[in-house]
């Protein structure tokens, strides 16, 4: 085809516009329905997300209305545990009140097991501290009445000077604490007792003197008695013979002459002596 002369002439130019501007038109009319089925897609796409996210916004309602009720529930139990919390620190209050009021061991005692169960530190050091105080007070009366208790076992021991008082005065003083003091006390109780020793030793001398005494008066009396007893002793004599003899059939005597029986004193004193044999 001569191009030339198809475009001189106007028709032809006319129509191949025409032809450009149709397919022009045809061409964007399917942009258009190729831009609207991605939008449909799109929106399709949206309406699920959307779908999904009232299901997940259900879900968080659900949680939160099941965190408001067990939140609930926890904070009841805040409250009871803080009651009971609370009742624990007032029970140690009113203890460590009546410490302060009537400072006696067994106050000190009581109060000293409600403070140890207060479990808020604070609360704890300022009772604590107000016990300290109480319990210092406490121990210094105690230590005045252990002096005082002994004083007086001391006291009656250098006046009733017995070993039962030391032992009793001993025991009295081991209960005091200040050093100065008992030495003190000590000290009153050793001399004392060197006192009491000097006395037990001086009477175990006596004692000991008096049995070598009357050791010696026993054996006194027994060889009195004995010599006396050896005096009365019968012998046997003979007219002729010198000697007497205990028995009298002693071999020493003369079968055919007569004895006489007389006292061993008796012979003694006629000069007879005693026969060699017996």
């Amino acid at each position: 085809m001569d191009l030339k002369k198809f475009f001189k002439d106007k028709k032809n130019i006319a129509l191949t516009v025409l032809s450009v501007l149709l397919i022009g038109s045809f061409s964007a009319q399917g942009s258009k329905d190729h831009e609207l089925s991605q939008a449909e897609t799109k929106i399709e796409q949206l309406s699920r997300e959307i779908d999904d996210t009232k299901s997940d916004l259900i879900d968080s309602q659900n949680e939160l209305s099941d965190f408001k009720e067990e939140n609930a529930k926890y904070i009841e139990i805040g409250k009871k545990e803080y009651q009971k919390v609370k009742a624990i620190e007032d029970e140690a209050l009113a203890a460590v009140t009546k410490l302060e009021n009537d400072q006696t061991q067994a106050n000190l005692d009581a109060a000293t097991n409600k403070v140890n169960a207060v479990t808020d530190s604070k609360v704890k050091e300022k009772l604590q501290k107000r016990i300290a105080t109480v319990k210092t007070a406490i121990e210094a009366k105690k230590q005045q009445e252990a002096i005082n208790a002994a004083e007086t076992a001391v006291k009656k021991l250098e006046s009733d000077q017995k070993r039962e008082n030391v032992d009793d005065a001993k025991n009295k003083v081991n209960a005091v604490d200040d050093s100065a003091k008992k030495d003190a006390f000590n000290n009153r109780i050793n001399a004392v007792v060197s006192a009491i020793d000097a006395k037990e030793a001086e009477a175990a001398r006596q004692a000991e003197e008096a049995r070598k005494a009357e050791a010696a008066r026993q054996a006194q009396e027994q060889a009195a008695a004995a010599a006396q007893q050896s005096d009365a002793t019968t012998v046997y004599i003979t007219n002729t013979g010198r000697r007497y003899h205990l028995s009298p059939y002693c071999r020493g005597l003369n079968p055919s002459k007569s004895t006489t029986p007389t006292t061993l004193s008796n012979a003694i004193a006629a000069g007879y002596t005693r026969c060699k044999f017996e």
